[in-house]
């Protein structure tokens, strides 16, 4: 039975490297043997790719957070590409778009997102997607902009079954846990887990408990859909090696 973290943030500021050593230590103290660590700047897209050449079984994933959002320069532009051309890296993320927290920077997050999803379609990286009351204009812009081939998830998922059908439809899987002690935001989507075709789930914490957090994500996971903890992680797991092509 191996678990598996689609989606944490092993590096934040002030991270210290005993709470990075202590993290994955403890996350392989119970079983989660891949762990993807999501950007939030250009800085801890570098730091990202240095923590993966440090610790087997940690990937980088780079890209510019929304609440970060910044116009896209030439500058910031060859940066992000010489990042994602690196061999450690397999993900773009966490990009997207956050009206709720950042209305005024609307029309730079979107710029921004349409730049990092060119990325994606020049490298073939998949995509970790952060969307908040901006469903209708993500839409859109991936409908503009993805290619068939590039494939990604939809961090953290919340939304009704409407919105899950479009990121269906998209091509993504769809990553659930959260930050505020995963299991209870997952309890609160009973519907919508069962909805998921189980071939398209992928589990997170998005690292405020450590990536050790997406156990007890799965044990929920599988109460809820009425199968075993070690069915809903080698399927994740699965899912989320298709989606790396690892």
């Amino acid at each position: 039975m191996t678990f598996s973290d689609s989606h944490c943030h092993l590096v934040r500021d002030g991270t210290q490297a005993e709470e990075l050593a202590k993290a994955v230590e403890q996350a392989r103290a119970k079983g989660v043997e891949l762990i993807v660590s999501m950007a939030m700047t250009l800085e801890t897209s570098t730091s990202n790719v240095r923590i993966s050449q440090s610790y087997h079984g940690v990937l980088a994933a780079i890209g510019i957070h929304p609440w970060n959002a910044v116009p896209p320069t030439d500058e910031l532009r060859r940066e992000l590409r010489q990042l994602a051309e690196r061999e450690d890296v397999v993900a773009i993320g966490e990009i997207g778009l956050d009206y709720a927290r950042n209305p005024e920077t609307k029309e730079i997050q979107k710029e921004l997102l349409r730049f990092e999803l060119s990325l994606a379609r020049e490298t073939g990286l998949p995509l970790s997607m952060h969307c908040r009351d901006a469903h209708q204009d993500m839409m859109d812009i991936l409908g503009q902009e993805m290619s068939p081939d590039i494939k990604g998830s939809v961090h953290g998922f919340s939304g009704d079954r409407t919105v899950l059908k479009d990121w269906l439809d998209m091509g993504f899987c769809i990553s659930i846990g959260g930050k505020r002690g995963a299991p209870d935001e997952v309890s609160a989507l009973p519907e919508i887990v069962t909805d998921i075709p189980l071939d398209r789930l992928v589990t997170e914490s998005e690292g405020a408990n450590g990536p050790s957090g997406v156990v007890s994500v799965a044990e929920t996971l599988a109460s809820i859909r009425g199968i075993t903890v070690e069915q809903i992680a080698d399927a994740t797991t699965a899912n989320l090696k298709r989606f790396l092509k690892l």
